[in-house]
């Protein structure tokens, strides 16, 4: 089962993909334009054979809604509209400071962070989803 993990961000989201038999994350593409992002999504969907859509949401440190979070829910209402698979939420707290540690730890330019931190954030969601579910 091929499964596909967001971090939703007003400017770009991050994206990433599961191995085919569910096991493995792996950081896909970010998807720059939030106006075409649902588009986007349901094309990649279609092409990649996604079969169910886990996406961050935005808690703060006592497990209540963030700010955020409406909008990451209503962006979760437009996808459930036009895609035929399961989506579920999962508690994205931390992942994009500890995406920022892991690159760090890589030495990489602010830069290069800054281009591939959301979607590091979405294979650090979508890993803790599959190694939940395996148990």
């Amino acid at each position: 089962m091929r499964i596909m993990a967001l971090d939703w961000g007003e400017v770009r989201i991050g994206a990433a993909i599961s191995d085919e038999e569910g096991r493995i994350a792996f950081p896909f593409e970010k998807i720059l334009d939030n106006k075409k992002a649902v588009d986007q999504i349901v094309k990649l969907v279609d092409r990649l054979k996604i079969e169910k859509i886990v996406i961050g949401k935005p808690l703060n440190l006592a497990g209540e809604e963030a700010e955020s979070a409406s909008k990451v829910d209503k962006f979760f209402s437009q996808l459930k509209k036009k895609l035929k698979i399961p989506l579920e939420y999962l508690d994205e707290r931390f992942t994009t400071i500890e995406a920022g540690k892991l690159l760090d730890q890589q030495g990489l330019s602010e830069k290069k962070q800054k281009e591939i931190k959301d979607n590091i954030a979405a294979q650090i969601i979508l890993q803790a989803y599959l190694d939940y579910r395996a148990g």
